[in-house]
């Protein structure tokens, strides 16, 4: 099969992230148009499955018209060899091309209509300006092309200096949002089913297991159908070619991919695109779905099954999160299948949920240390340059570094104490004067809430004592105190309270924060725990953040054998009610 517009196969397409991140990265892309001299500017990223998508395009409704949401296999070969590099870029002219780039490019890229420029050094229709953005580690994450210049002329190293003295700032931006999605959404969308797994009933046999697996999948994640089909197991719906398509899932085990399916097209098979089987398309007009993952079960060379999820919206495409994150899902499938068919089933599901536990633990503690490093290098250049004495003309720049800089530094903090809490293991609880904590947090935070003009009121009873980890609880009054007064404009009030407080028949404490500031909407409400979520009010996108510190409060009252909970009205304010018992068992 071929395209229309040449004959190479193009990938699926749509497959990276979600709305949200696509307009954080446009937003991005119109700012390089803005301020970099040139008229268009697209950005690609890099994929889990190798491909590059066109995500954003900013400066021609033709272009983006044609390229955003396209994907395109990785080639960079051609634009190295091809590319003159000034300064970190690669200026590509169109007479060092030849005719297969020249070809691929048409297919993969745009070319503008118009003529050349008659100036002299002028730029060419066909000219690219790309620069590969990398990680810290030299990982490719993106790349970022410019076209069109205003002055009509091609680059020199001196309009690229001065361009990347405007936006060099956008570099790291790109690859953090890509980085991101790559880490973020990944984590959050496991996070949801391995949430969804835990929910399950132990000791069940393998039937009872999926049948309520299916049922959590369905309640906890974006999707409307769930379901495992075992190797072997019978499957009235899908005969007579069941064993055709057991070879075929087979084959796909084996190549560590997956299978997307879609009314008139399959993903995934051999790298190629085939017509849907007309019995997949009676299965999803049965099951009123549009479309169709399928992952692969197995464990070593074994082929245990295929784990389906379905959706009933068109509109809806897979991601390549949602893919990685059923992937991760179905690894962890495998295992408690097995589990399933051993007599020690409970005993050996417990052991499968530690080990999620420090891998997530793992996860973490490894994307702080490595966000820390390249900190610590940015921190230590800002003070040899304030030493030196910067220019007027370097305030605001550094201005904008040094802020990065801190919403990072603040991140890796959120990170280091959310990586503290997944990783503890039961442990003997400590006496803990939660008093003096609230109070010693409230001392701490008001001076900087009164410089914005937000009062504080207190009704902290003495000498209210619980036991557990003392680091922790720290953070988690620290976190609800200083997201009140962030979230609270000036002339508004912080109010906390810690008195005792009886539970289900338990003796505790409750801890209460409220403000009197910008408010949650109600459908974000709900979300406000999870690990990376960032509200989409413009007014809390204002207020840098990470979308850790509440997930952060969360892990360490569940740790705690405790409940927390939220109400707010937009607009309003908000209210965190933390209960804790007076001995937790740091489960």
């Amino acid at each position: 099969m071929s395209e229309e517009a040449g004959t190479r196969m193009r990938p699926r397409g749509r497959a990276w992230g979600d709305e949200a991140q696509r307009a954080l990265l446009h937003a991005v892309a119109e700012e390089v148009v803005r301020r970099s001299g040139y008229r268009v500017a697209a950005i690609e990223a890099l994929r889990p499955d190798g491909n590059l998508e066109f995500v954003a395009v900013a400066g021609s409704a033709e272009a983006r018209a044609q390229l955003l949401g396209q994907a395109a296999p990785l080639r960079l070969d051609s634009i190295v060899s091809f590319g003159i590099p000034i300064d970190g870029w690669l200026h590509i002219p169109e007479e060092r091309v030849d005719e297969e780039t020249r070809e691929w490019m048409a297919q993969y890229g745009h070319t503008p209509d118009g003529p050349d420029s008659d100036l002299e050094g002028g730029w060419h229709t066909e000219d690219r300006m790309v620069r590969l953005l990398r990680n810290p580690d030299g990982d490719l994450r993106a790349t970022l092309y410019l076209d069109e210049p205003l002055s009509g002329l091609r680059p020199t190293l001196a309009s690229v200096t001065a361009m990347d003295a405007e936006i060099e700032v956008m570099f790291d931006a790109i690859v953090g949002l890509v980085e991101r999605e790559l880490y973020g959404e990944h984590v959050r969308m496991v996070t949801q089913a391995r949430t969804a797994l835990r929910g399950v009933r132990p000791g069940l046999g393998v039937g009872d297991f999926l049948r309520e697996m299916s049922d959590a999948m369905v309640a906890a994640m974006e999707v409307d159908h769930v379901a495992v089909l075992l190797a072997g197991s019978a499957a009235p719906d899908l005969e007579p070619d069941l064993p055709f398509m057991e070879g075929v899932m087979r084959r796909v085990w084996l190549d560590h991919g997956h299978v997307i399916v879609e009314p008139t097209q399959t993903w995934g098979i051999s790298g190629t695109v085939v017509r849907t089987h007309a019995l997949m398309v009676s299965l999803m007009e049965r099951h009123g779905l549009e479309s169709l993952l399928l992952v692969p079960i197995g464990m070593g060379e074994d082929y245990l099954g295929t784990l389906g999820m379905g959706r009933s919206s068109e509109v809806d495409r897979w991601t390549a999160s949602e893919i990685h994150a059923a992937s991760t899902v179905a690894a962890d499938l495998a295992t408690m299948i097995l589990d399933a068919r051993v007599v020690e089933r409970e005993r050996e599901l417990n052991a499968e949920l530690r080990a999620l536990s420090d891998y997530r633990h793992d996860m973490i503690f490894t994307l702080a240390h490595e966000l820390r490093n390249p900190v610590s290098v940015l921190w230590a250049n800002l003070e040899l340059i304030e030493e030196d004495g910067p220019t007027p003309e370097m305030s605001a720049p550094l201005a904008a570094i040094e802020r990065a800089a801190r919403r990072v530094e603040s991140m890796v903090e959120d990170l280091m104490a959310l990586g503290r809490v997944e990783g503890l293991h039961p442990q003997s609880p400590i006496e803990v004067p939660l008093s003096d904590i609230v109070l010693e947090a409230a001392a701490f935070l008001s001076p900087m809430g009164a410089l914005d003009g937000v009062g504080l009121e207190m009704d902290v009873a003495d000498g209210l004592v619980v036991e557990g980890e003392p680091a922790g609880l720290q953070r988690l009054v620290t976190n609800l105190l200083s997201n009140a007064f962030k979230y609270t404009p000036g002339g508004g009030t912080v109010s906390v309270a810690l008195q005792p407080a009886v539970s289900g028949g338990v003796d505790g404490v409750r801890l209460t924060v409220g403000d009197t500031g910008i408010g949650i909407s109600a459908d974000e409400v709900a979300q406000v725990f999870h690990a990376f979520f960032r509200s989409q009010d413009p007014a809390a996108r204002r207020r840098p953040g990470t979308g850790l510190g509440l997930a952060v409060v969360d892990r360490v009252t569940r740790l705690h054998d405790g409940q927390v909970d939220v109400a707010s009205v937009l607009g309003e304010g908000t209210t965190f009610t933390v209960w804790l018992p007076l001995r937790a068992h740091l489960t």
